[in-house]
């Protein structure tokens, strides 16, 4: 995963990936071309606006799927204004401070459903997202028969949560992130701890998704590009374990 460049990944013609630096942000265009961002850097760059625009699609949507990044999402809004700014529903508050948000993803999940085939919005539960100031874990997949068949598996993780394990006792020191920076200092040391007791488990989300990868489609992460195709499985866990 490389820390510099300019990189695209082009999956079946439906999902863009741009890097600029150590940003990452996803662009989903469905069927009916029309676009949904995923916007998980940390700003929008001017480089980012002009590859959306040689798409040649409208921005449908501009999901705010990680607070820690929320700062920045008003330069996706101002850039498409017609576009919908979804987060879910835990970040509403924090996100709205930033730019107006049109919905929670939980509430317009018959949209996305339509829209882009995603028939779960499924988020990492309030003890995971109360640490680490409050950056979590969102998966949009298919739900249980949907992962059998193979349908509808998109897997899109922001900002370390494939470090965190099933038990942490840092999560205890989470309430104090807000004191210093908003904990960014306080993560580093945080990512690092959990970064070693990786070795030994994997939180739950995480392995449910490895267990199901076989038919899971594409993979997406903050800091690095998708993975797709038979080898998904085999390198989820290689990327996860340590």
């Amino acid at each position: 995963r490389p820390n510099a460049g300019r990189l695209r990944c082009v999956v079946n013609g439906q999902i863009h990936q741009q890097r600029y630096s150590v940003s990452n942000s996803t662009i989903l265009v469905n069927k009916k071309k029309d676009a949904l961002i995923i916007h998980t850097a940390p700003e929008i760059t001017a480089d980012f606006l002009a590859d959306i625009a040689q798409l040649g699609v409208p921005v449908k949507y501009i999901m705010i799927s990680n607070e820690q990044h929320e700062t920045h999402a008003s330069a996706a809004k101002d850039a498409y204004p017609q576009a919908k700014v979804i987060c879910p529903k835990v970040s509403r508050e924090l996100v709205s401070q930033c730019v107006p948000v049109d919905a929670t993803q939980e509430d317009i999940l018959e949209e996305l459903e339509t829209d882009f085939g995603f028939v779960k919005v499924f988020k990492a539960d309030d003890n995971v997202t109360a640490t680490a100031d409050r950056s979590f874990l969102v998966q949009l997949y298919g739900d249980d028969e949907n992962i059998k068949k193979g349908n509808n598996c998109l897997f899109v993780a922001q900002c370390g949560y494939g470090n965190i394990t099933d038990f942490n006792p840092m999560f205890a020191l989470g309430g104090f992130q807000g004191w210093f920076n908003r904990g960014r200092y306080f993560r580093m040391f945080y990512w690092s701890f959990t970064n070693c007791a990786n070795h030994a488990m994997i939180n739950p989300y995480w392995k449910r998704m490895v267990n199901n990868s076989d038919n899971l489609q594409v993979a997406i992460f903050q800091h690095g590009n998708p993975i797709v195709g038979d080898d998904t499985k085999e390198q989820l866990f290689k990327f996860y374990v340590y």
